[in-house]
């Protein structure tokens, strides 16, 4: 297959893809009272917060919702213990309190409908992060007028552990949003439990690794100029996060077995991994870098960003490489 259609291929794949995606990640802290809750700024919109409980504490988040919309609201843990996050939904328009627990605070004029936890036995797939994680409670209702809702996580035995809260249900994200998604899952492995080195070891062998066996390949030769320089460095850091979602991936599924959404997660290894290949073939090229080979670096700069690889600066370096003028990125380093 000529590398224009793979390139055309793993963008489409990309393309579909991206519209699986799930919740905005966001990590909340010092919300453990009524009037400290979390603002969701749009509730409609789908948000992962990653939290965490200690005994006898409860979390806040506030939102207000039209009616026509859904309060959509669950919660979910990476623990394996018998922790299990548990809500209450407090609102005006809602009457009565019971049976809500003691570490959850109703205010004044808010009733209480309460959602109690049920931990599976094993953890769901994610495909968005990955990760294997434990459903715990799940609330999805009609609005049928314009209030605010306070919603209280707590945990009903008063054991402390990593409380995920999900919340909406419309699946977007704005730019700054989506392009600081490679760094917020970088604080969801960690929130996991997970070591840091073994977050950052597959993607820094890679690149290390590339470095190492690149400057042996071109050993002898003359120096590269500062196109090739920037395709290879910019698809090293591609091939990186391709490394580090297969390893996060292989994680997942080993706790929850094989699953159906780990073909989305798929394509976000195999873009990357196309891509850098294409980037580091071209930057271990000879002579000069032709219009095709620029565009090809265009496309993967652009697969990328689209994937979430390369921590922005792989895909910068790619464009930066491909839009560059000929006579200074081709032959300054070759003088």
């Amino acid at each position: 297959m000529h590398s224009s259609r793979v390139a055309l291929l793993v963008l489409a794949l990309s393309l579909l893809a991206t519209p699986a995606l799930a919740h905005v990640p966001s990590f909340p802290s010092d919300n453990t009272t009524p009037e400290s809750a979390v603002d969701v700024p749009d509730a409609a919109k789908s948000w992962s917060f990653y939290d965490h409980l200690d005994p006898g504490e409860a979390a806040y988040y506030r939102f207000s919702l039209s009616p026509g919309e859904r309060l959509r609201v669950s919660t979910f843990t990476p623990d394996r213990g018998a922790f299990t996050p548990s809500f209450v939904v407090l609102s005006p328009s809602l009457d009565g309190t019971e049976g809500v627990p003691s570490q959850v605070t109703v205010p004044d004029g808010m009733g209480a409908l309460v959602v109690a936890g049920d931990r599976p036995a094993t953890p769901s797939y994610e495909p968005f992060s990955p990760s294997a994680n434990y459903q715990t409670a799940n609330l999805d209702r009609p609005v049928e007028s314009e209030t605010t809702y306070l919603v209280a996580v707590y945990e009903p035995a008063n054991r402390s552990g990593q409380a995920g809260v999900a919340v909406g249900y419309r699946e977007e994200f704005s730019p700054a949003e989506y392009a600081r998604v490679p760094v917020d899952l970088v604080g969801v492995r960690l929130w996991e439990g997970q070591h840091p080195a073994f977050v950052a070891g597959p993607f820094l062998a890679t690149v290390l690794a590339g470095l190492a066996l690149g400057q042996r390949r071109l050993r002898g030769r003359r120096p590269r100029s500062l196109r090739r320089v920037g395709a290879g460095v910019g698809g090293l850091l591609l091939l990186g996060s391709a490394a580090e979602t297969v390893g996060q991936m292989a994680l997942a599924l080993s706790a929850t077995g094989p699953t159906a959404g780990a073909v989305v997660t798929a394509v976000f290894a195999v873009v990357p991994l196309v891509a850098g290949a294409w980037a580091v073939r071209v930057a271990l090229g000879t002579g000069p870098t032709t219009t095709l080979a620029r565009a090809g670096l265009t496309v993967a700069a652009v697969l990328g960003v689209l994937t979430w690889a390369g921590y922005l600066v792989g895909p910068a370096l790619l464009l930066a490489a491909a839009v560059a003028p000929m006579r200074v990125a081709d032959r300054l380093l070759t003088r």
